[in-house]
């Protein structure tokens, strides 16, 4: 038994929508093996909380196309986000179209894009990002199948 644990300290609550913030950004690397973008998730609030799975992603334009996003291990995640304390996520997807030129949600469709995080209250529907490139300007995502979370990493 840990000696918090042994003393009775509580984990915090789940972290919650309102006391994150997002953050979306391509990366430029163009390898087939590394990650396509990195999502992160930074504790705005003064309180720790308890990040305990993964995020989900959802991206759609309007009623039509839609990506929704799944782990690509299932290794069970949980950590303590402190004050200030931030996870990273590598996104892994396909952002340039099949050889056969299909493509769930082309550049042209400029998407709508949601991060829900794990353990949210029922009344907690997320937040939307902007996608940025490595320099803070926005870009415009492609979509072409279903969003990987890699393994976090705190920061």
């Amino acid at each position: 038994m840990s000696p918090s644990a042994s003393e009775g300290v509580r984990p915090g609550a789940a972290c919650g929508t309102k006391q994150l913030r997002w953050r979306l950004t391509r990366l430029a690397d163009k390898s087939s093996k590394a990650p396509t973008a990195l999502l992160s998730a930074t504790n705005t609030s003064t309180a720790s909380c308890a990040f305990n799975g993964y995020p989900e992603l959802h991206a759609y334009a309007g009623k039509g196309p839609a990506v929704w996003s799944e782990p690509k291990a299932k290794a069970p995640v949980r950590l303590m986000l402190g004050p200030g304390n931030s996870v990273d996520f590598p996104l892994f997807y396909p952002a340039s179209p099949a050889p056969n030129g299909s493509c769930s949600i082309p550049v042209d469709d400029d998407p709508r894009i949601e991060v829900l995080p794990p353990h949210r209250a029922p009344t907690d529907y997320g937040a939307t990002v902007q996608i940025t490139d490595l320099h803070g300007r926005n870009v415009t995502p492609v979509f072409c199948d279903t969003v990987h979370l890699g393994a976090p990493r705190l920061r």
